[in-house]
């Protein structure tokens, strides 16, 4: 069970598209934001060709601009270069001609990228001040339990969301004056999974008991 995961009711298999098993062959080397990340950029791909009545694989260079020049308008610059990065590694894991580097993609991707001129969304930190009032927000129920710990962990930790959901109960160590430390077994900017090991102050840890025992959770995932 995960503390700060939620469990997941086993789906119906289905038959598996070529490309969902040439992607498969890189689990392990990548990381699982990554790979979900190919699954779902060329998921859309192949359903724009679907509609478009257009081959998906190998896609020609036609195919990928018009995909390109379709989507555009509904997506920003970093999800249209994510999506023609999933093409790309489709191709590539297959031994296909790579459709992406062609003049007439990269004419369509400059022309999408010219329409849509934008500054930067600079994302605001976690200041403490907010931590708190996000902490207080939370409602006096098993969910809202959790997510005090949630917040007060993540804001200790400077963990991403993949980081929270895979920590783990054993992981904890008591150190003094009611404070912990927990491994972080793997990080983004961690690819070899070195670990580093996180400072939770005694509030979060108060929060983080709290949780616990609510859960009933004394091992496993957080």
């Amino acid at each position: 069970m995960s503390v700060f995961g939620q469990k997941l009711q086993p789906k119906k298999l289905r038959p598996r598209p070529r490309w969902q098993a040439a992607i498969d062959r890189l689990e392990g080397a990548y990381s699982e934001n990554t790979l979900r990340s190919y699954r779902a950029d060329f998921a859309a791909f192949e359903a724009w060709c679907r509609t478009s009545r257009l081959r998906p694989l190998p896609a020609s260079p036609q195919a990928v601009a018009g995909f390109i020049t379709a989507v555009a308008p509904k997506f920003s610059p970093s999800t249209l270069r994510r999506r023609l990065g999933g093409i790309r590694k489709v191709h590539r894991l297959m031994r296909l001609p790579n459709p992406v580097e062609d003049e007439e993609v990269l004419l369509a991707m400059r022309r999408a990228l010219r329409s849509k001129p934008r500054r930067p969304k600079q994302a605001y930190g976690l200041t403490r001040n907010l931590r708190d009032k996000l902490i207080s927000a939370c409602p006096n129920t098993l969910i809202g339990i959790r997510n005090r710990a949630i917040i007060a962990v993540g804001y200790d930790t400077l963990c991403r969301r993949s980081e929270l959901v895979g920590l783990r109960v054993e992981d904890l160590s008591t150190l003094e004056h009611g404070a912990m430390s927990i491994l972080v077994r793997r990080a983004k900017n961690d690819p070899f999974g070195d670990g580093r090991l996180g400072y939770l102050t005694p509030k979060t840890v108060k929060l983080l008991k709290k949780w616990l025992k609510a859960s009933n959770i004394k091992r496993g995932f957080k």
